[in-house]
Parts: structure tokens; C-alpha cells; sequence
């Protein structure tokens, strides 16, 4: 499986967009959270994103099968806003390879930093064996309670 990760185009953002929203949208009816779920984010947003972010596109065999959206918070500090895969590209172990690369293309960032629910154990256990470490969590409704990550890059 041929794995490419390049800069999103705007002509791929309603294709990203409805991978996100299939790849969320378990999430969005567990959590009810209409505000800030990728499942419930409109194309206009998405578009603002592309533009406004380091916004990837995940190319397996040459099809879009995902996206990584990265937001710079300083110069030596950067947040995985969010990383998405269609679910018939899930579970294959391609989640390491991604956030790696990722990380590569940032050499000068020295701390990384993201969130994910609480209740995820399977995320949780995934981004703690990536070194990311909890630093806190808060609460976005009586259904979701997210976990601040950060990974310090030595």
C-alpha cells in the first residue's frame, strides 16, 4: 500500500470533508456535540482550514483516503488539530506512520500537543504509545470530556 502525504488543494476539500464527517460521525451521535465535531463542520470551515492551517491529504494508492489538519500555536509548538481516515482504511497501522510523518515535516517543533474523549481508551492508548503524556482534560458537554496531550520532541 503506497502511502502519500502532500499539501490538501481547495478542490480536494468536499471529498476530505465527507471522510471526515464518515470517520466522526459515531462520535457526533455518542457525544452530541453539534458545536466542534469534524462530523458536524461545514465545507466553509473545512475551505478556512485549507487555508488557514497545515492542512494534508492522505493518498493511499493514489486515492484520498484522509486528511491531517496541523495548527501552529508558536514557532517551536504545533497541535494535531486533527488526523482522519476513511474507516475502510482504519485499523491497518497506518496511524504511527502518519503522526511520524507528520512530525518529520516539523523538525523545529519541540512540543506537540492534541486532544481526544476521554472514554477513547483505544486513541488514548495509541497517542501515549507515540509518547505523547496527559496534561489535563476538560469538559465540552455532559456527554464528552476531551484530554490534553503534549509530547515533547527532544
Amino acid at each position: 500500500m503506497a502511502l502519500k502525504i502532500e499539501k490538501t488543494k481547495l478542490t480536494e476539500a468536499a471529498a476530505l470533508l465527507s471522510i471526515q464527517k464518515e470517520a466522526f460521525e459515531a462520535d457526533l451521535k455518542k457525544y452530541r456535540d453539534f458545536e466542534s465535531s469534524p462530523a458536524a463542520e461545514t465545507l466553509e470551515f473545512f475551505k478556512y482550514k485549507i487555508n488557514n492551517s497545515f492542512h494534508y491529504t492522505i493518498f493511499l494508492d493514489g486515492k484520498i483516503a484522509g486528511g491531517i489538519c496541523v495548527v501552529k500555536v508558536s514557532d517551536t509548538h504545533y497541535r494535531l488539530f486533527r488526523i482522519f481516515l476513511h474507516p475502510s482504511y482504519q485499523d491497518r497501522g497506518l496511524g504511527g506512520k502518519l503522526v511520524s510523518s507528520i512530525e518529520k515535516k516539523f523538525p523545529k517543533v519541540k512540543t506537540w500537543s492534541l486532544d481526544t474523549p476521554k472514554d477513547n481508551r483505544r486513541n488514548r492508548y495509541f497517542y501515549e504509545k507515540l509518547g505523547y503524556q496527559k496534561q489535563g482534560e476538560y469538559k465540552v458537554n455532559d456527554r464528552l470530556t476531551l484530554i490534553e496531550y503534549q509530547k515533547k520532541v527532544k
